[in-house]
C-alpha cells in the first residue's frame, strides 16, 4: 500500500467483513453478559459533592490532550477525543465516592452511543486507530486508573489496551482500556475521596483528593513494568482505501487553527480588536443578526464571512422578552441576566466546532461557558465588559460603607458558585482584553488594554456653561451622593442624564433636572463621583467637545489633558477639586 506522496506503507491488520461480524457478534453477547452481572452487583451511582473539596490532594495524573504528530486529517479525529473528554470529564468532576464503596467508570458515564452528546473520536480496534462515537474516553479511564494507583487504592476491575500508543500510559502498563459495557475500570478506597478532572489548553489532569489517613493497604502493582508501543495503522494514514473501516468521508482543509468568537452586546473597542485577529475561516456566535426586521446596531459585529456567522436567535429572543417581563416585575436586573446569560452560554458551547482551537467570549457568558466545560482543550480571550464580580461586589460594599442608607448598593449579588466559576476561568484565561484601566490593572500581566473609542463630537464653544452635567442616574454606585451633596454644599445647577433614582424626590431640595440630550455648550464642567462605570460613553463625549472633567480611577479612563482623577468615595478630595474649578471659571459666589 502507498501513501500519495508514494511512500509504501505495510499493513498490520488486514480487515474483513467475516472478522467484523465475529467481533460484533463476540460483543453483543459480552454486552448481554455484563448486563447480567450487573444486576447481580450492587453498583452505587455517587453524587457530586463539596464535602470534600478542601480535603487534601492524595494523587493526580496528568496527559497530554493533542499529538503533535497528527496530520490534519487526524487531527479532526484528536479534537473529537478531545471533545468527547470534556463531556466526560464533566460528568465525573466533583463525584465524592464513599468509604469501601466500588466507583465504576461505566455506571457514571453511562452508554456513551445513547443520548450523551460524545462525538466521532478515536480508539484502538482490532490493530487499528479507527474512528468511532466516543472515541478517546481510554485517556480518561488511563487518567483514573494511573491516579488509583498512585493513591494506593484496591483495583476491582482493570483491563490493559492490546496495542500500546506512543507515548500513552500504557507504555508505562498504567492503562486502563474502557469499552461499553463489558470492559470496565473499577477501583474501591477505605475512605472516602472525591474525583476531580481539569482540561487545561494543553493537558488532562485527573485528582483524587480525601481527608489524609493512614496509606491504605490496597492491590499493589509493580511501576517499574515498560511495554513497548506497537505498530498501528491509521484510517486516515494508511492508505487502504478499500478495507470497508476506511471513513466514507474524506476531512480535508481542516484549518489548524481555528478562532470562534462569542459574543454578546456590541462594544466598538471590541470590534476593531476582532478585525485585527479574524480571518475569513473562523466562527463567529452572536445572539442576533440585522435583518429587515431587526434593526439595532446592539449585535452588530463586524464579520469577515457571512456564512461562518450562528445565530442563537431563539435564546435572544427569550431573553428580550425575560428581561421586559422582570423589569415589569421590579426584579432585580442583574440577578436576571445571569439565568438569561447561562441560557445563552450553554446554547453557544453546543455550537463551537470541534476543529476550534482559540475562543474569545464577552465576559458575561465566560462562567457559564467554563462550566460547560466548552473552554478545556483551547486557549482563550475574555473581552471584559465589567469588574469581576467579586471585585464589583467589593467596590459596592465599600461604597455601601459609605451610604449605608441606599437602597440600591446591595444590587449586583451573584451566588458564590458563580463567583468561583469566573474566577478560575479569568485564571486560565491566555488574555484579558479591555479599554478600562482599572480592570486592566487588574490583570497587569495578560491584560491588553484596548484605546477606547472617542466619538466624534463638534467642539462646545468656550463660553461660560450655566450648568455641571453629571453623566449618570441617581444611583449610589454612580456617585449620585456625592453629587447632590455637592451641589448644596457650592449651590450648583446640576443636569443629569439617567432616569433612575435611589428613592422618589431624590432631588428634591437640589437645583437639577433630567435631560435626554446634552447641549455642551451650557455645560461648565461634568463631574462623575461613580463608584462603578464600565463604559464612559459620556465622560468620551464630553472630553472629545473639549470639557472640563472630574471623574473617579473607576471609570477607567487614563490621564490625559482636561480629565482630573479622584478616588471614589473620597468626598473631601471631590470638593476640594471642585472648588477649585469654580475658582477657575468664576462662578462660585464671592
Amino acid at each position: 500500500m502507498q501513501e500519495p506522496n508514494g511512500n509504501t506503507i505495510e499493513l498490520i491488520e488486514k480487515h474483513s467483513l467475516k472478522r467484523e461480524f465475529v467481533f460484533r457478534f463476540k460483543m453483543t453477547l459480552l454486552i448481554l453478559q455484563r448486563y447480567f452481572q450487573n444486576g447481580l452487583t450492587r453498583l452505587n451511582v455517587f453524587p457530586k459533592s463539596n464535602h470534600l473539596k478542601s480535603a487534601e490532594l492524595i494523587a493526580f495524573s496528568e496527559s497530554e490532550l493533542w499529538n503533535k504528530d497528527d496530520n490534519d486529517q487526524n487531527r479532526i479525529l484528536t479534537a473529537g477525543k478531545v471533545q468527547n473528554l470534556r463531556i466526560a470529564g464533566i460528568k465525573l468532576h466533583g463525584i465524592e465516592v464513599s468509604a469501601n464503596e466500588t466507583f465504576s467508570f461505566w455506571k457514571h458515564i453511562g452508554n456513551p452511543n445513547i443520548g450523551k452528546s460524545f462525538v466521532v473520536g478515536r480508539e484502538i480496534r482490532e490493530g487499528c486507530i479507527v474512528p468511532t462515537i466516543a472515541g478517546g474516553l481510554c485517556q480518561l479511564s488511563n487518567a483514573l486508573y494511573d491516579a488509583a494507583l498512585k493513591a494506593n487504592f484496591e483495583i476491582v476491575e482493570r483491563h490493559k489496551h492490546s496495542k500500546v500508543i506512543k507515548g500513552s500510559l500504557a507504555e508505562q502498563d498504567r492503562d486502563a482500556t474502557v469499552k461499553w459495557n463489558y470492559i470496565d475500570l473499577r477501583f474501591r478506597s477505605k475512605n472516602a475521596f472525591r474525583i476531580e478532572v481539569e482540561i487545561t489548553a494543553e493537558k488532562l489532569i485527573v485528582s483524587f483528593k480525601a481527608i489524609k489517613q493512614a496509606h491504605e493497604e490496597g492491590a499493589k502493582f509493580s511501576t517499574q513494568t515498560t511495554r513497548h508501543h506497537s505498530r498501528l495503522n491509521d484510517c486516515y494514514s494508511c492508505g487502504n482505501v478499500s478495507c470497508f473501516k476506511h471513513p466514507a468521508i474524506e476531512i480535508t482543509n481542516t484549518p489548524k487553527s481555528l478562532i470562534t468568537f462569542v459574543l454578546d452586546e456590541k462594544w466598538k473597542e471590541f470590534d476593531d480588536y476582532i478585525q485585527t485577529i479574524a480571518t475569513e475561516n473562523d466562527i463567529y456566535i452572536i445572539p442576533l443578526k440585522q435583518n429587515r426586521f431587526l434593526k439595532t446596531a446592539r449585535y452588530d459585529w463586524t464579520t469577515k464571512h457571512e456564512k461562518r456567522v450562528i445565530e442563537l436567535k431563539t435564546q435572544a429572543i427569550y431573553r428580550a422578552l425575560m428581561q421586559r417581563i422582570h423589569s415589569k416585575m421590579k426584579r432585580n436586573a442583574f440577578e436576571s441576566s445571569i439565568v438569561l446569560d447561562k441560557r445563552m452560554a450553554i446554547a453557544a458551547a453546543a455550537r463551537i466546532p470541534l476543529e476550534c482551537t482559540h475562543i474569545v467570549v464577552s465576559q458575561n457568558l465566560l462562567p457559564h461557558l467554563w462550566k460547560t466545560g466548552a473552554l478545556g482543550g483551547r486557549t482563550f480571550e475574555v473581552l471584559m465588559t465589567r469588574l469581576p464580580i467579586e471585585k464589583l461586589q467589593e467596590q459596592l460594599d465599600f461604597a455601601y460603607t459609605k451610604h449605608p442608607f441606599s437602597k440600591t448598593l446591595k444590587d449586583f449579588r451573584a451566588p458564590e458558585s458563580l463567583l468561583e466559576l469566573e474566577n478560575k476561568a479569568l485564571t486560565k484565561a491566555q488574555s484579558i482584553i479591555t479599554p478600562h484601566t482599572s480592570i486592566a490593572e487588574l490583570f497587569k500581566h495578560k491584560a491588553k488594554r484596548l484605546p477606547w473609542h472617542y466619538p466624534i463630537v463638534e467642539k462646545a464653544e468656550k463660553k461660560k456653561g450655566k450648568y455641571v452635567l453629571f453623566p449618570g442616574s441617581g444611583l449610589g454606585r454612580k456617585g449620585a451622593y456625592d453629587i447632590q451633596q455637592l451641589a448644596k454644599d457650592l449651590n450648583l445647577s446640576i443636569i443629569y442624564t439617567g432616569k433612575s433614582t435611589e428613592s422618589e424626590g431624590f432631588w428634591n431640595g437640589v437645583d437639577a433636572r433630567n435631560v435626554s440630550h446634552v447641549d455642551y455648550s451650557n455645560v461648565a464642567f461634568v463631574i462623575y463621583p461613580a463608584f462603578i462605570e464600565h463604559q464612559p460613553k459620556q465622560l468620551l463625549k464630553a472630553l472629545s467637545a473639549g470639557k472640563r472633567v472630574v471623574a473617579t480611577h473607576a471609570c477607567g479612563i487614563a490621564p490625559q489633558e482636561n480629565l482630573i482623577l479622584v478616588d471614589a468615595g473620597n468626598y473631601d478630595s471631590l470638593l476640594s477639586v471642585v472648588t477649585e474649578l469654580l475658582k477657575d471659571i468664576e462662578m462660585l459666589d464671592s
